[in-house]
């Protein structure tokens, strides 16, 4: 069994080898005429400038390439390759169109053995499309921030727009140029040149365009900070039967930017002006600030918030007795009435804690001798209480001696 195995790898070896040997007898004693393809062979374009005269332009991403048909000996034929062909395709004076354009090729360098005749009428394809020309504003996505105790004031691109060139396909999606970059813990101005990158409406990059400029400015405008209060502007006073207890403003301080020469003139900032006729009741409201020119407010602040206070005035009447100061010694005092009604007026809340006992209606009788006197009494009133009247004003008085009761 062995044995027949290796006469059947035997045979097949044998076999072989007789066919090559044959294959090369044929090639090289024989050597007949052989027709072949040469499927591959790269063009070179020549006179470009052709389309952009016609106001065209070459599509990309284009492998330019044909099929040449080649003649000649087995020997020459077998051997041939893509590499051993150089094309031209002359587009001077072509009549050229949007689409696919037919252009006729040239053969310059061939192997001399063989015929290259077939190939003659093979024409290359090149696909074109409208050239335009147009321009396209830059957004800035360059992010800069600063560093303690400054602000970025603003980023600016110079120029502002730049033209994008090259096939309307292509050139129609742009949307935007993007100047992008990044700049941390700045303290001063800064100034950088970055390129352009064409983005479509999805933000997206996009390609086989032209850009000019490519290349923009960035300048960064950076200022220093400062702290300042702020300060409540008001103008009249609030309706009469109205007190206003306060005004409180929410945030007390703020932190603005500018240029330092402006800056160290600020020490405060002002809110919009109050009228306080309009103010009838408690409440929030909501102010604008007002910011001298070339100042900025730090994290965009514009509006703050001013907490009014109001109380309503209303008016008591307490009746309150009357008490007696500096009466000699040895003397005794018959007053007309023991009381007297006091009207008061004030804030409500402070009406309501009114008693008695927080007034005081006295008479002075320092250095009064016995006999008839009509008196007004000395009215004392809590803080933030107004005394409208009181009844009666004068009080009749009779000073005299005490008398001692009889002995029993």
């Amino acid at each position: 069994m062995a044995k027949e195995k290796r006469s059947d790898i035997l045979l097949k070896v044998f076999s072989l080898i007789l066919s090559f040997a044959l294959w090369v007898y044929i090639i090289n004693v024989e050597n007949p005429t052989k027709t072949m393809k040469v499927y591959n062979v790269p063009v070179r374009l020549e006179n470009l400038e052709n389309i952009s005269e016609q106001n065209l332009a070459l599509l990309p991403n284009q492998e330019v390439m044909v099929t040449l048909t080649v003649k000649g000996p087995a020997s020459e034929v077998y051997r041939t390759v893509a590499s051993n062909f150089r094309v031209v395709a002359n587009l001077d004076e072509l009549a050229l169109k949007k689409g696919e354009n037919e252009i006729p090729i040239e053969i310059t360098s061939y192997p001399s053995g063989l015929d290259i005749t077939p190939s003659s009428s093979v024409k290359a394809k090149i696909y074109l499309d409208n050239y335009l020309e147009r321009e396209v504003k830059i957004v800035s996505e360059y992010a800069a921030s600063p560093g303690t105790g400054h602000f970025v004031a603003g980023v600016t691109i110079n120029p502002t727009a730049a033209t994008v060139k090259g096939p309307a396909e292509y050139v129609n999606k742009v949307t935007s140029l993007v100047a992008r970059g990044t700049k941390e813990n700045l303290q001063e101005n800064y100034k950088e040149i970055v390129a352009l990158t064409p983005v479509d409406e999805n933000g997206n990059t996009v390609s086989n365009v032209v850009i000019s400029p490519l290349y923009v400015e960035v300048n960064v405008l950076v200022y220093r900070t400062k702290t300042v209060p702020l300060n409540v502007v008001t103008e009249g006073t609030v309706n009469e039967g109205l007190e206003l207890k306060s005004l409180t403003v929410t945030p007390q301080e703020i932190v603005i930017a500018g240029p330092d020469n402006l800056l160290d003139q600020i020490t405060k900032i002002d809110t919009e002006k109050i009228l306080l006729r309009t103010i009838t009741e408690t409440k929030a409201l909501l102010q604008s600030i007002i910011l001298p020119d070339g100042i900025t407010a730090v994290n965009g602040v514009s509006n703050v918030t001013v907490n009014a206070e109001v109380e309503v005035f209303g008016s008591k009447t307490v009746s309150k007795k009357i008490t007696t100061l500096g009466l000699g010694e040895g003397l005794e005092v018959v007053l007309s009435t023991s009381s007297i009604n006091i009207v008061l007026s004030g804030p409500e809340s402070k009406l309501l804690e009114v008693t008695e006992d927080v007034l005081t209606a006295e008479l002075d009788l320092s250095n009064l001798a016995p006999g008839q006197y009509e008196l007004s009494p000395r009215i004392v009133l809590p803080v933030g209480l107004v005394l409208d009247s009181y009844s009666p004003q004068v009080i009749s008085i009779t000073i005299q001696v005490k008398t001692t009761p009889p002995e029993p």
